[in-house]
């Protein structure tokens, strides 16, 4: 493996880390959630859940999102894309 190899499998895993978290900050149970997942057709996705994941990502990337950036979030890579894949580095 090169050095591009293993940072992209790493990369891979902090984002399955960070779906992970995502997931238990939804409180979804028998959703499966993946990067084309589209959030705002998930029954769990309101306004309660974009404050809960602006406090996931400055609790875990020390980001500041404002709800006003989730205008166009839509699918779980979108949200990935707001914070920046180089936080997943």
């Amino acid at each position: 493996m090169n050095n591009d190899e293993i940072k992209k499998e790493q990369q891979e895993m902090k984002i399955n880390e960070f779906i992970k978290e995502l997931k238990e900050t939804l409180e979804l149970e028998n959703v499966e959630l993946n990067e084309d997942t589209n959030l705002r057709n998930l029954e769990e996705y309101d306004s309660l859940a974009v404050l809960s994941i602006i406090a996931m990502i400055d609790e875990s990337f020390g980001k500041q999102l404002s709800a006003q950036q989730f205008a166009d979030v839509t699918t779980v890579n979108s949200l990935i894309e707001k914070i920046g894949l180089d936080s997943f580095e």
